[in-house]
């Protein structure tokens, strides 16, 4: 019988502290960012401005489920971004029921002023790794997270 103590050869554990360490340091400084542009916003809630940039118009359900929060936490980060004037709200012309999260003007103007922050964020993080390598790191990384999907999340989606 193997020792339960002896998880060596359980790979996945040499991965995650590195993923968490790396995404800690990457909240860190993407909040630290905001800060110098006299934004005093929450990880989260950068990562949210983020998603709303790219994905203009995305219904605040949407933006839960891409986040993994439920409907109340991203309500209180979309609150936070409207009261600092970078996202509005507005409901949906054909269905009331719908609210989709618009980046503002304030908000576009911050992001393109944060964009040269998060390159050469990107550069740094990204010393010395090829094209190759960042590209095979990126592929290996989806197929973990399919996996995980696939034979995780979906069994909880059908339990349901």
């Amino acid at each position: 019988m193997q020792n339960i103590n002896n998880c060596e050869n359980i790979k996945i554990g040499a991965i995650m502290p590195l993923i968490a360490q790396l995404m800690c340091f990457m909240r860190q400084q993407i909040s630290q960012a905001y800060k110098d542009l006299n934004y005093d916003i929450t990880p989260e809630s950068a990562q949210s401005l983020m998603i709303i940039q790219h994905f203009d118009g995305l219904p605040q359900s949407k933006l839960a489920h891409i986040l993994d929060k439920d409907k109340a936490a991203v309500t209180r980060l979309l609150n936070s971004l409207v009261k600092l004037n970078l996202v509005e709200r507005i409901q949906d012309k054909n269905d009331r029921r719908i609210v989709r999260a618009h980046i503002t003007e304030e908000g576009k103007s911050v992001f393109n002023q944060f964009v040269p922050k998060l390159q050469a964020l990107s550069d740094l993080t990204l010393t010395g790794i090829s094209d190759s390598d960042f590209t095979q790191t990126l592929a290996t990384l989806s197929r973990i997270t399919d996996n995980i999907n696939k034979n995780c999340c979906n069994k909880k989606h059908e339990e349901s």
